[in-house]
Order: structure tokens, then sequence, then C-alpha cells
């Protein structure tokens, strides 16, 4: 038997509760001075009710119930249903300057990691984006993310995609929410940081996977998410808590050898500089001018490879020659082979040692992050490796 039952209705309209009270008090013949004398109010607050420039507390509402005997909650529903439907209106005003904003976020990207869905139409896209970010409207959005989080190198020669940027930290930041690690030990993690040259030896996600949990061990989350288009990221350190610091790379020009050296370079940024400071490394530059990045530079450099290593690969006229001496150094070859490069700039007889990031590598580096769509995302639209 078909369900009869009436189905509730809810009006896409709301009037302000003073067009019930001037009704009301034109049906019963009571003048709003009266009304001011029966309740206790200003005649002036009676009249600005009316007139809609001002709405009706709670208290004004248990007023008007003692005075003219509505029913209880009759002016706060209204009062609430009138604000509903007042900012429902300001938002679809609204909505067309949010979808605008929405669309300076790379959609793949957004995809890839569960934030929106295919189906999704602009509006639900807006709101699960401010959800993703946790403020309320685009201005919010400038002045927790923009503004004031992040201190990082500029170039002159290119221009930082912020959006993008922001959606990557936040990003690392998401991968890392859930990961448990003891507070930060500068001693360990400096004991840690010298194992790191050995470790070149491995795969990238192999070799990532166990500096991920060295780095744990020593107080430090260390996580990848790729790099989104346009923003020329290759790491961060980023502090969720003043003994918490999170490091995140991407796989920026796909090389090991720049891989591993990014990683020591934010290491020595959680070691050398301020708590609480952001550090987003972009683009590497031949002349690294700020004091931070110079140290974290050089620390970098000289624990991946000392300086007596440095001048033999330099020296070296073989490709032979740079297997025996990353065997003879303990170092993965790409190292010497990215060194051997920079050095003397003949990149033909090393490019091949170099080796390359691959895709299934990037695939693999997320899955060991957890960086990629939550477990518990139902959404199936979400982009896979």
């Amino acid at each position: 038997m078909p369900d009869t039952a009436p189905q509730q209705f809810t009006p896409d309209w709301a009037l302000h509760p003073g067009v019930y009270l001037r009704r009301m008090l034109e049906e019963r013949g009571i003048r709003q001075a009266e009304l001011a004398e029966r309740t206790g109010l200003t005649a002036k607050h009676i009249n600005q009710i009316v007139n809609q420039s001002i709405g009706v507390s709670a208290d004004v509402a248990l007023l008007l119930d003692r005075a003219l005997g509505t029913d209880p909650g009759f002016w706060t529903r209204a009062e609430a249903d009138y604000q509903a439907r007042a900012s429902r209106e300001k938002a679809q005003q609204e909505l067309p300057e949010l979808i605008q904003w929405a669309r300076t976020f790379d959609k793949v990207t957004l995809r890839r990691y569960g934030i929106i869905a295919a189906g999704d139409d602009k509006g639900t896209q807006v709101e699960k984006i401010l959800r993703f970010f946790g403020v309320a409207s685009p201005d919010a959005f400038d002045r927790t993310w923009i503004q004031p989080r992040v201190s990082f190198r500029r170039s002159q020669s290119f221009t930082v995609n912020e959006p993008n940027t922001a959606l990557w930290l936040r990003l690392v930041d998401r991968s890392a929410e859930h990961v448990t690690v003891p507070p930060l030990r500068p001693a360990a993690l400096r004991k840690v940081a010298r194992t790191i040259p050995a470790m070149t030896n491995h795969t990238i996600p192999h070799g990532f996977a166990v500096a991920r949990s060295a780095l744990a061990e020593a107080g430090v989350i260390l996580t990848f998410v790729r790099e989104a288009p346009s923003t020329r990221v290759s790491g961060v350190t980023w502090w969720q808590g003043p003994e918490r610091p999170v490091i995140g790379l991407t796989e920026r020009y796909r090389k090991p050898d720049i891989f591993w050296f990014n990683l020591l370079h934010e290491i020595a940024h959680v070691l050398l500089h301020p708590r609480r400071s952001t550090f987003l490394d972009l683009e590497l530059e031949k002349g690294v001018s700020d004091g931070a990045e110079r140290e974290a530079h050089d620390f970098a450099e000289n624990t991946l490879l000392p300086e007596e290593a440095r001048a033999r690969i330099a020296e070296a006229a073989t490709r032979e020659d740079l297997l025996r001496l990353a065997t003879r150094f303990g170092v993965g070859v790409s190292v010497v082979a990215g060194r051997y490069g920079r050095a003397t700039d003949k990149w033909g007889l090393v490019s091949s040692l170099r080796g390359t990031i691959s895709d299934d590598d990037i695939c693999e580096l997320e899955r060991i992050s957890n960086a990629g769509k939550p477990e518990d995302d139902s959404d199936s639209d979400s982009l896979a490796c």
C-alpha cells in the first residue's frame, strides 16, 4: 500500500519577524507605543523590529510571548528561519566569486587526493575545498595559508602558484596528522643524518622507507607528496607543534641524488633553525644567499659527501672511476654522478648513472607515506597512480 502520509513542507522563503509583528498589531488594533508599555521595551525598539531593522532576540521573544499570547518559540523560530534564509541568499550571491577562487587550485590534484569528486557540482567543490583547508572563506584562506604560515626563498627568475603551493602544504600536513612519533631528539636526529648517505644505495622507495622509520625514532615525521603544478617545490620543513617537525618531499627533477640532498637539507632546517618556522624550498639556484638556506645547503653537502670525496669525484676521468668512488665512499652511484656533473658540467658522462625517479616510485612513496586518498573515503572517482 503506498505511503500516503503527508510530507513535511519546507518553504524556500522566510519573513522577518517584524512582518508578523506588524500584522499582529494591526489585526488587534494595538499601537506600537502600547506594546512598548506592555513589554517594557522602548518604542524605538518596537519600531526597529517592525521596520525590520533589527531581529528578535530570545529575551525579546519571551516578552512578546507574554504580551501577545503567542505560542512559545514562535518568534525565535521566525527569527531563525529568517536568518537561515538570509544566509542562504548571501551564500548564493557570493557563489560566483567562490567558484572563481576554487578554480585557482589544480583540479587533477584535488581529485587525486579525494578532496573533490568528478561528479561534484561547483558549490559542492567550494565547500569541500574550504573544509579541506579548515577555513570559512577565501579571505580566511589567505590569512591562514598564504600570509603568515610560509617563509620561503623567492626567486627573481620564476613565479610560484600560491594556491597550489598551499594545497601541497596542506596535503603534507594531512599526511602527517595521524602519525605517532616521540618528541624531537636533536642528538638522535644528528645520528640519523649521518646514516643517510648509506641509504642512498637502496632504491628510492626502499631508502625512503628506511629513512622514514629512522627519523620517526628521532621524533621527525617524513612524508612524500608529489609536486603540484607550478609550485617548483622540492621540500618543506613544517612544524605541527614545538616538538613535532614534519619533513615533506617531492620528486622535483626526478633525480635520486637531488632527492637525498633535499632530505638532508630539510633535516638541517630542523636542527639548525628556529622552531615553528616553515622553510619551503623551491627551485634550486646557483647562488644561495639566504643565511638559513646556505647553512642547510652546506650541511646537506658535507653530510652526503665529505670534502675529500667531493675533490676525488671532480678528478675522475671515467665512469669506472666514479663507480669505484661510489663503492669507496659507501654512497649510491647516483650521488657520485650528480656531484661529478655539478663539479665539471660534463653531464654526458654520468647521465645514465644518475638514474630517474619513476612514476611507479612516486606511487610507492605516497603509499609508504599514506599521503593519498583517505582510506575511509568512499569516493571512487579519485585518480589512481
